[in-house]
């Protein structure tokens, strides 16, 4: 298996660790179930998951990175994308820190929700990048996440429309 595939790879088993982080309450609130219960559950295993598989994938990376060259790799990407994607490793540890010391209120809700909307915006591009090549193998990635963020969009609507009907009938 080349470097390069062990990237890939991990970078999807990734996105369904993910998934699973970034849409288990909104799926819990849009179709209360046994199965989204558990998927609401396990969040935080999700989260960890998640954190661990993409440190996997950065050790993949840096050796590629060791292989070919720094400067190749910032002629083959540029400066744009290896901040944007370094800044995701912080959200992505930040997140995993947040689920370690939970008792600690580490993170508000706020900064995790931008931190899984900057970290979905991140595999939509990079999928979408992969794409250019291979456009009938990531395009269902890209829709799946374009949904993912649909989803969690309807969920919020749906969540503030019965807090202000809450609010007007009492």
């Amino acid at each position: 298996m080349t470097i390069r595939v062990a990237i890939r790879t991990t970078a999807r088993i990734s996105f369904v660790l993910f998934l699973g982080a970034f849409l288990s309450s909104t799926l819990y609130r849009l179709l209360p179930a046994s199965a989204t219960r558990w998927l609401k559950a396990n969040k935080d295993g999700f989260t960890l998951g998640f954190a661990g598989s993409h440190t996997v994938h950065l050790a993949f990376i840096l050796a590629l990175v060791a292989a070919l060259g720094r400067e190749h790799l910032l002629n083959e990407l540029g400066w744009v994308v290896v901040v944007s994607f370094v800044t995701g490793y912080l959200f992505i540890y930040a997140l995993a820190t947040d689920v370690l010391f939970r008792h600690r209120t580490f993170l508000s809700s706020r900064f995790e929700a931008f931190a899984h909307y900057y970290l979905m915006t991140l595999f939509v591009v990079g999928f979408a990048l992969s794409g250019i090549t291979r456009p009938l193998f990531y395009t269902p990635f890209i829709l799946v996440a374009l949904s993912a963020v649909g989803m969690r969009i309807a969920a919020t609507i749906r969540s503030r429309k019965e807090h202000v009907l809450g609010a007007s009938a009492g």
